[in-house]
């Protein structure tokens, strides 16, 4: 019989001494440099939202303006993010993750200069430049934040703490849409205003992160410092004795002595990796192409269908992300009792679901008026589907699957993937919806279900579970199915 990874009864508790309150107030305002990026992030791809007009370019007495220009605006945000999120991969392993995240905040005030200053100087080029910018701060967000809180975090609290973050993405996207209201800032006059209050977030964690430890596991695994590793846990922890994590980091250090700086061309090469990364490549297509771009760019129409005002449906939006964050925070409160594969699995139904009938209400409305209220009702419960589990765990599975020394390779992976199909939606999809309308959700419906699949066949829970038993566990979960497939080969 093999033999059972299961931790004991006394560690499998979720213990409330683990949650300190110097770990809350360490990932809060970690977490503001999510909130910065949730904040761009809405207002990047709300340009036509804000302005009627915001591009108005006459060249040789041709005038480009309105969807090409928006188009190219959009498209470069997450271009940027794509180089932003390999910068930060690369940086976490040479200056820390503390170190990274400070850069990250110097660099993100620097983002809300250019954008506020971007329509007060006017040429496109510099507009062009801001956004790229940007995005590539975002980018660095994306990946240093869930990566230090995941390290800093104990194994009993690690899936809530990890997804913090995109709770606080979703409090940015909320804090935008209210400030970009057209009787506040949402006036080409406003602007300016708009995009340079952006800049409080990195400020305030500008100034409190240098009082933050850096993460034990960086200190003893990767630079060899027991005695600082020990202080940083006794920070974190609240507590003197923390002898059994750092066993548990000297066991890690143990475990990966063949696997020292493992970079991301050599982390792809390792045949003993290859499921972990199979599993990133799938949650994190999974997380870009289950048809969240799909459902934003048709919720704005389906509510202009309905009897709501333009004034009300700002509201209506607003309203919308406010339960979207609470259905996270939901999430966060049961991913480390219910475990990550649970939530994995009810989002990606409920989200294929959801995809099938708010493409039969929007086919039934055009017949019937009074459906575009039930296709309000079904892309609301399809992003609360989405926000539950499939958006906010795949970093944290990046995190627990792999060991320290590849951790950070792991990220710079997920993240080029994340911000790449990122930027394929935003300048693609717009197309294809125009050619096929609301059957153009459907392409999504496929890659909800194929993920479900996968995670219901290969992916192990790994709530409450250390790095290293986690990686154990993988290996026989992994070994089962090759095992399975060539038996059924013979």
């Amino acid at each position: 019989m093999e033999k059972r990874l299961d931790l004991p009864s006394s560690s499998r508790q979720i213990r409330k001494a683990d949650l300190t309150k110097r770990l809350i107030w360490i990932t809060v305002v970690s977490c503001l440099l999510s909130m910065h990026f949730g904040y761009n992030f809405w207002v990047s791809y709300s340009i036509t939202v804000l302005q009627d007009n915001p591009y108005n370019i006459t060249i040789d007495g041709f005038s480009y303006q309105s969807e090409a220009m928006v188009a190219i605006a959009i498209g470069v945000f997450p271009f940027g993010g794509i180089f932003g999120a390999t910068v930060s991969a690369c940086l976490t392993d040479r200056i820390g993750r503390k170190g990274t995240l400070l850069l990250a905040n110097f660099l993100s005030l620097i983002s809300a200069l250019f954008m506020a200053s971007s329509h007060l100087i006017g040429p496109f080029e510099y507009i062009i430049f801001a956004r790229m910018y940007t995005g590539m701060c975002a980018g660095m967000a994306s990946t240093s934040v869930p990566l230090y809180l995941g390290e800093i975090s104990p194994r009993s609290r690690r899936g809530g703490v990890v997804m913090m973050p995109h709770f606080f993405l979703i409090l940015g996207v909320l804090l935008a849409q209210i400030l970009a209201l057209k009787h506040l800032l949402g006036t080409p006059k406003g602007w300016p205003t708009l995009m340079g209050l952006a800049g409080v977030m990195p400020l305030s964690q500008s100034v409190l992160l240098p009082f933050f430890p850096e993460s034990p596991r960086y200190i003893l695994i990767q630079k060899k410092n027991e005695r600082k590793a020990r202080e940083a846990l006794q920070m974190l922890r609240g507590k003197d004795d923390v002898d059994d994590e750092i066993q548990e980091l000297c066991q890690e250090d143990i475990a990966e002595k063949a696997d020292k700086r493992m970079s991301m061309l050599k982390l792809i090469k390792k045949r003993n990796m290859r499921w972990h990364l199979i599993t990133v490549v799938v949650v994190m297509t999974a997380q870009q192409l289950s048809g969240t771009n799909a459902v934003y760019f048709y919720s704005e129409r389906i509510f202009k269908s309905t009897v709501l005002k333009d004034e009300a449906i700002a509201y209506v939006s607003i309203a919308t992300t406010a339960v979207t964050s609470c259905s996270t925070f939901l999430g966060i409160y049961l991913v480390d009792s219910l475990g990550r594969r649970v939530l994995l699995l009810m989002g990606y139904l409920a989200c294929a679901i959801f995809l099938v009938l708010t493409v039969m209400s929007m086919e039934l409305q055009k017949s019937m008026e009074w459906m575009s209220y039930i296709t309000g009702g079904l892309i609301s419960a399809f992003l609360l589907s989405h926000a539950f589990g499939p958006y906010p765990i795949p970093y944290l599975i990046v995190t627990e699957l792999f060991l320290q020394s590849s951790r950070s390779s792991a990220y710079m992976i997920a993240g080029i993937l994340e911000w790449l199909l990122n930027f394929i939606t935003a300048v693609s999809y717009i197309h294809v919806a125009r050619v096929l309308g609301a059957f153009s959700i459907l392409f999504y419906f496929p890659v909800c279900v194929c993920c479900f699949v996968y995670i219901f066949n290969v992916f192990p829970e790994t709530k409450n579970r250390t790095f290293v038993d986690i990686k154990r566990l993988m290996a026989i979960q992994t070994s089962k199915k090759v095992k399975v497939k060539q038996a059924a080969s013979k």
